[in-house]
């Protein structure tokens, strides 16, 4: 644990952490295992010169996701809307059930709607008593400029390759050394890439670069159905290996602008076919010279 987690841990021990933390940087595992500890860490019944006892019914209902005052949200499918915030919102206000404090962890926070972001706002500028707020971002440029403000934002630095895999508990181990290679080291795409599954990944990149390569427009039939969540995905990786690609001399800087547009238009909620449709003709036209 770094010196800032420290320091952290000792606030949370002493019951005077900051009501609003911005976890972003390093891994989503690893920011959700801190928010747990100091959810833990708040709540103990018996806390040591350690950390929380892991022993008592409080720590077990929080590492078992069934705290009462313990509560996650994330985005039900690429954002966090206003929908899902203002529901949270009855959730931050009602009485402590069993707890000393009331934790709420908000994962993929730089995924909130200007509407949400916006929401979430109203309720940080005037939070409960004895209420933290988790915040966990890849990115803390992509949280409202307002939000981070009001927040003590915590880096969190990238992991090892086997620090990140030591963490992930009972994984097949080279299929997410696999996984985090597709990523580019990006611990967060990792993460993605072996919770959807290599192979499939691997599979779905590999069959887009052989369409491209040949040109066959009607072959990406074979691609569908996506949601936007595989799209995404997919092209994140396709993005990684066209970094590395020029790195290595062997693509064009276009294709990874290319990739860029396509992701810039899927943000803003086109249909994903039409968005790969449209990224595989702009390729057809550079030559399909693409990712090798």
């Amino acid at each position: 644990m770094n010196l800032q987690l420290d320091l952290l841990e000792k606030a949370a021990r002493e019951k005077r952490l900051a009501h609003l933390l911005l976890f972003h940087g390093g891994s989503e595992q690893h920011q959700r295992a801190v928010a747990l500890r100091f959810a833990q860490l708040l709540n103990c019944r018996q806390p040591t010169a350690e950390g929380p006892c892991q022993k008592c019914y409080a720590c077990h209902k929080i590492i078992s996701g069934n705290h009462p005052d313990v509560s996650w949200m994330k985005p039900l499918k690429t954002t966090i809307g206003i929908e899902q915030v203002l529901g949270w919102q009855q959730k931050v206000y009602l009485k402590h059930y069993e707890g000393n404090y009331k934790v709420f962890i908000i994962e993929q926070a730089d995924s909130l709607t200007l509407p949400a972001a916006n929401g979430l706002l109203k309720v940080i500028e005037e939070p409960p008593e004895r209420t933290v707020i988790i915040l966990c971002a890849h990115n803390a440029e992509g949280i409202l400029p307002t939000i981070q403000s009001r927040a003590q934002l915590v880096y969190f630095p990238d992991l090892s390759e086997d620090n990140w895999l030591n963490g992930l508990g009972e994984v097949d181990q080279q299929e997410a050394a696999l996984a985090f290679h597709l990523s580019g080291k990006n611990q967060s795409l990792a993460t993605a890439i072996l919770e959807y599954g290599v192979p499939l990944v691997k599979e779905w990149v590999t069959k887009f670069r052989i369409i491209v390569e040949e040109r066959n427009f009607l072959k990406l039939f074979s691609l569908f159905p996506i949601d936007k969540n595989q799209a995404t995905l997919y092209l994140q990786v396709m993005e990684v290996q066209a970094q590395e690609g020029i790195s290595e001399g062997s693509n064009h800087p276009v294709e990874l602008l290319a990739l860029g547009k396509a992701m810039a238009v899927l943000r803003q909620q086109v249909n994903p076919r039409l968005v790969i449709e449209v990224l595989a003709l702009e390729l057809f036209q550079q030559g399909g010279d693409f990712c090798d």
